[in-house]
This record gives C-alpha cells, sequence and structure tokens, in this order.
C-alpha cells in the first residue's frame, strides 16, 4: 500500500523523526525547515494555543513562498502541571526535567497544520505518558549524552529514553512528533493524496 501525492507535498520541518514518519505514506515530498524563531510561550494562555501556533507559523512561513504545495508543518510540545517543558537549552535543565517527570504522569501535544493555497486544516494530538520513578544515576547518565537536547521535555520516546516510559494512553507516533495516521486521513479527505493505483481519489 501507498500513497500518492496530488501536489507538491513539502514538511516544514527538519526533524529526521518526523520525515521517518512521513515517509510512511509513500509519497514524494520535499523538506524545507522553517526559519522563523519560535514563538514566546509566555505570550499565550495555555499550552494547546501555544503548540498550535507553532505548527501554523511552521506551515504558513513555508506557503508563502511555495504557493501551490501542500505544505505540512508540525510541532510538539511536553506539559507537566501546566508547565511547558520545551527543548532543554543544558545539563542542568535537562536533569531538572526528568526529575519533574520522573514517576509522573504528563502530556505530550502534537499540532499540525496544513496549508495549500488559500486552505489551512489544523488538528493535534494530546497524548497521556507516565514515567517510572527514575533513578538519579540513571538520570545522569542520560544527561551526558547528546539525546535529550533536541527534545522537548529532554527525552524521546522511541531512543533509549524509552526506557523511561511505564504507559502511553494515545497515539505512539504523535509522542515521536508527527501523529501520521490521522494526518493521512486528513490529506486523503482534501484530496491532497491518493491511493496508488487508483484512478479516484480517497
Amino acid at each position: 500500500m501507498k500513497f500518492k501525492s496530488n501536489f507538491p507535498l513539502i514538511l516544514a520541518s527538519q526533524s529526521p523523526r518526523r520525515q521517518e514518519l512521513l515517509d510512511l505514506l509513500g509519497a514524494d515530498f520535499n523538506v524545507i525547515p522553517s526559519t522563523k524563531d519560535e514563538p514566546d510561550p509566555t505570550e499565550f494562555q495555555t499550552a494547546l494555543g501555544y503548540v498550535l501556533a507553532c505548527a501554523a507559523q511552521k506551515a504558513q512561513e513555508v506557503a508563502e513562498e511555495n504557493k501551490d504545495a501542500v505544505v505540512i508543518g508540525s510541532d510538539t510540545i511536553v506539559v507537566l502541571g501546566g508547565e511547558i517543558l520545551l527543548k532543554p537549552k543544558s545539563q542542568a535543565q535537562a536533569k531538572s526535567y526528568l526529575q519533574k517527570l520522573s514517576g509522573r504522569t504528563h502530556e505530550v501535544i502534537t499540532a499540525v497544520t496544513v496549508v495549500q493555497g488559500d486552505s489551512e486544516l489544523t488538528f493535534h494530538e494530546a497524548v497521556k505518558v507516565t514515567f517510572f520513578e527514575l533513578p538519579e544515576a540513571w538520570i545522569d547518565a542520560y544527561i551526558k549524552i547528546e539525546d535529550p537536547y533536541d527534545k522537548a521535555g529532554a527525552y524521546g520516546i522511541q531512543t533509549i529514553s524509552g526506557l523511561f516510559v511505564k504507559e502511553i494512553q494515545g497515539d505512539y507516533n504523535a509522542v515521536v512528533g508527527l501523529p501520521v495516521a490521522g494526518l493521512a486521513q486528513k490529506l486523503a479527505a482534501a484530496g491532497f493524496i491518493s491511493l496508488e493505483g487508483s484512478e479516484v481519489r480517497c
């Protein structure tokens, strides 16, 4: 089973994880990362409002220069007790994040915006993730490698830090960074992709 794109398809993200997930469709796409700085989270009343704005900004920026294309923007955040945990900027911050997450349930929200010409659709997936109690030695060892520093909340469920995760409730791929199953449904419903070999759009 493979899909084809009925328009030029662009992923407005340099994340290799999102690229791998979008590649599951089998449709050709280009990667054109957004270059704008993400907005300040303190300017938003809710974490959801913030992550929706980030995804929209990515897609809209790239779509401005690619008006015939279907442009996909996505952003992922980790939220614990109302606090947004972004990518850590230091070992100390990464350790603080992981100490906060240890033994607790947090929320991972991934927002997606798809822009094609004047049309725009947006959706999000919110997933509950529960951590085991983390031994301090595990945290100390983990923050010494590169893995935490390009990931919201200082961990990636698809990497060695997946060993921290006791349970998830929701879409695993949304935690990785792109809810590709839901995205496929919406792209097909909009006529942006269709099943290869089919004359009728999904």
